[in-house]
């Protein structure tokens, strides 16, 4: 990946200071000369974070980093205390500027191009497709994130700080989830996670996130069928059939008061009916209420045997493990006041003098309980779920009875307010009673294309499903084909030891053994014999000197994987003092070595790589090096070496 730096510049509160970088950029001298701060702002363009030393504290208002990948040059601006770099690119009427964020994506900022932040956009201008990877190892159904250049850069960019004390963050001791990503990459350079792994990770993103909109459709179409009483297609059939059977009964009656009126029958009044019809549904409601009452009593007495058994259990747990832990311990003094015990009896305990009945739970015995406390408290959890489900029955029901109620309410006083026959009051009744029931077959009758729609959407989630399982398969085969060719893997092994050999790393030879164990990449090497089990790792080496030279061999060893395999990773790389632990003069075969390695490489494989390094002393290449090299001697308060910000002087 085309990734070349052509220049830094600092905007100071007294002027502006530019760095220009060539194909080896090497910047020495004494501390406190800002050297270390180059590289950091660098990373602060490409959105690192940054801890200003106290004259960049003072001075330091923004830096602006120009580089060259393969669609162009682009130059990235960055203020101080920013979260957001401004991005220009192109030239003229081609030419583009965009501000966006350094690293926290809140949404695409440029149309059509899914660039939500830096990192995708230095992918975008070098036409490279941000890989993906599942967030979890450990389920496949795991949704995916990308890998972003700041993760890529970790390989590119070996600072100060970290140099001798973390190994790419592939140890034990860092963060899981730095661990995973550091994996991830060596996967990616590697070819672990080809082309085709990121088409099927890309599909099956895409399906999931399908599968999930489906899933919360339906659900929500379920819900709304139960609020209204009704689950499938044959319920809403049968309860219109219902409603219009109730409706012609109401026309039936007003056919037979009509008769009886035409025999000069008495007729009900309708605000007696209403009255009755209104006092069955108190009596209801009441019913209601009472059942509603009652569930919610007995919800809460299961929740708090539910909370009683955890608690239970949780206090039986600690009690087993503190008899366990105390049944050995020899007291000698009182663990309250700690005087000297008496002596005991034996078969007593030696603490409170009484009869020592202490006895370890058989294991058996504590699995069994264990079992039934969960068995018990997943019951529990059972019956609370259909207390809930009852009550929102319920709670539905009766809201539909209070509606019902209060319609009749309503019909009673105005029936009460007319003065009308007993044959008109009875027949507006029966026709307002009939012609909401019909209005409401109507309504849920509307209701019967829901149901058709929930059976469609579960057979495409079906087979939405049926297309995650075959994809995941598929890649499954992928990911195991392409790990089970360890060709690039043992190349990167054998760069490992060749860089380790010539940087003169001590008590390493070319007969050594060098092993990347999948799925950890975490580097050991052996000693030639097969019944050698000594080995070195970078946790193992008790140098912080052969740690940093580990550590920059192993980046070396992946930058030349790279180029070999011309894997998407930047072709840059950056070395703060190598030499940190090392004496230029008490070791002068490792500084020269290590060097010399660098010059060999650049001049050979390294030819569109670029390299910027730092370090106390210099070390020249060969007179005739076929490459630019930029060497900057830089010193506090010397201005033929001027340190970066050339006239602070603390003041």
């Amino acid at each position: 990946m085309k990734f070349r730096l052509t220049s830094l510049v600092l905007n100071l509160r007294r002027g502006a200071v530019q760095i220009d970088f060539a194909d080896v950029s090497y910047f020495w001298g004494q501390m406190g000369a800002g050297k270390t701060s180059i590289l950091r702002l660098i990373d602060y363009c490409l959105g690192g974070s940054i801890q200003l030393s106290p004259a960049m504290q003072d001075e330091f208002v923004s830096a602006t980093l120009s580089v060259s990948l393969l669609n162009g040059e682009i130059t990235i601006e960055r203020p101080r205390d920013s979260d957001r770099v401004i991005a220009k690119w192109g030239e003229g009427d081609e030419g583009f500027e965009l501000s966006l964020p350094a690293r926290r994506p809140d949404g695409e900022v440029l149309p059509g191009t899914g660039v939500e932040q830096l990192s995708d956009l230095l992918f975008w201008l070098s036409d490279i497709r941000p890989p993906r990877v599942r967030k979890s190892k450990t389920r496949d159904d795991s949704d995916t994130a990308r890998l972003s250049m700041r993760d890529l850069l970790w390989y590119c960019y070996l600072d100060q700080d970290e140099i001798d004390s973390s190994f790419f963050h592939l140890d034990e001791s860092a963060p899981f989830y730095k661990r995973y990503k550091s994996r991830d990459v060596l996967r990616y350079v590697i070819g672990f996670h080809d082309e085709r792994v990121a088409e099927l990770e890309a599909e099956l993103d895409q399906l999931r996130g399908e599968r999930l909109a489906l899933t919360a459709t339906i659900d929500g179409l379920v819900k709304v069928l139960k609020e209204v009483g009704v689950e499938s297609e044959m319920q809403i059939l049968q309860r219109v059939s219902g409603l219009r059977d109730q409706a012609a009964g109401f026309y039936a009656e007003i056919e037979a008061a009509r008769e009886r009126t035409t025999r000069e029958q008495r007729t009900d009044h309708a605000a007696d009916i209403l009255r009755a019809q209104a006092r069955e549904m108190g009596v209801e409601l009441g019913r209601l209420d009472e059942a509603i009452a009652n569930i919610l009593e007995a919800q809460e007495r299961d929740r708090r045997h539910l909370h009683e058994i955890e608690t239970l259990s949780l206090k039986f747990r600690r009690s087993v493990s503190a008899k366990a832990v105390l049944t050995g311990v020899a007291f000698e003094s009182c663990p309250r006041c700690a005087q000297d015990l008496p002596e005991r009896d034996t078969g007593c305990c030696i603490v409170c003098g009484q009869a020592d009945n202490v006895e370890i739970a058989d294991p058996v015995e504590l699995a069994v309980i264990e079992r039934d406390a969960k068995a018990r408290i997943a019951e529990l959890n059972g019956i609370l779920a259909l207390h809930d489900a009852k009550l929102g029955t319920m709670r539905s029901e009766r809201e539909s009875l209070l509606a019902t109620k209060a319609r009749i309410e309503r019909e009673r006083n105005e029936a009460m307010h007319r003065y009308d026959t007993a044959y008109l009051s009875t027949m507006i009744t029966a026709e307002r009673e009939a012609a909401s029931l019909l209005q409401e077959a109507e309504n849920i009758g509307s209701l019967i294309r829901l149901p058709r729609m929930v059976e469609a959407q579960r057979e495409s989630l079906a087979d939405i499903v049926g297309k995650e399982q075959r994809l995941r398969a598929e890649l499954k085969e992928i990911r195991e084909a392409a790990e089970s060719d360890a060709t690039n893997l043992d190349q990167l092994k054998a760069y490992f030891l060749d860089c380790l050999v010539r940087a003169g790393v001590p008590g390493i030879t070319e007969n050594d053994r060098v092993e990347i164990p999948t799925p950890s990449f975490y580097a050991e090497v052996f000693g030639p014999s097969p019944n050698q089990h000594a080995v070195t790792t970078f946790a193992t080496i008790s140098s912080g000197g052969k740690k940093t030279l580990f550590k920059s061999c192993f980046a070396i060893a992946v930058h030349r994987l790279a180029v070999q395999l011309k894997a998407p990773l930047p072709q840059l790389l950056i070395i703060d003092s190598p030499m940190k632990n090392i004496s230029e003069r008490e070791n002068r075969e490792q500084f020269e070595g290590f060097y010399r390695l660098l010059y060999e490489l650049k001049a050979g494989e390294f030819r569109n790589t670029q390299l910027i390094l730092i370090d106390k002393e210099f070390s020249a290449p060969a007179e005739r090096a076929d490459f630019a090299l930029f060497e900057r001697h830089m010193r506090p308060g010397d201005p033929e070496n001027p340190p970066l910000i050339p006239y602070y002087d603390g003041k």
